[in-house]
């Protein structure tokens, strides 16, 4: 019986360890829900802005390009003013200023601008901001970033 007991308490252990998340989990799981006060409150208290997170195997990227890519201003916001770097690039040397271009963000594509982000990055096939830009479709988008690319 003590067995019995000692197997299934050990058992719940482990479950409950393996659900527990990391604070990287818990910053992803803030920023694709859009969730700019706790991605605010994890990277207060510690958890790392910079740190690679994995979308999808073999895919390492930011949170940086997640929430740029996805258009949530404020989670951007809260990720730079807790020393995100906005120029740092994924797996295939994208960035979040060519993630927001590309989904046609003007409000995250100046806010990185203002924020230092470089205007005429490439990834790793060559294709440029402006490149990102003309995919995302938004004249105000191509045309900001055509003037900052001079």
């Amino acid at each position: 019986m003590k067995k019995l007991l000692l197997a299934i308490t050990l058992f719940l252990a482990a479950t409950t360890f393996s659900q527990a998340q990391t604070p990287t989990q818990k910053v992803y799981a803030a920023v694709i829900k859009n969730k700019p006060a706790d991605v605010d409150a994890l990277l207060s208290a510690g958890a790392d802005a910079n740190a690679t997170v994995e979308m999808m195997p073999g895919f390492p990227t930011t949170f940086l390009i997640i929430a740029a890519g996805n258009g949530h201003l404020e989670v951007v916001k809260a990720l730079v003013k807790n020393k995100a770097q906005v120029d740092k690039p994924d797996s295939f040397n994208a960035t979040a200023l060519m993630a927001a271009a590309a989904n046609g963000s003007l409000a995250v594509v100046e806010f990185l601008l203002a924020s230092g982000a470089n205007p005429k990055a490439k990834d790793k096939d060559g294709k440029d901001v402006l490149a990102s830009a003309k995919e995302g479709g938004n004249a105000e988008v191509l045309k900001l970033i055509q003037a900052k690319a001079k």
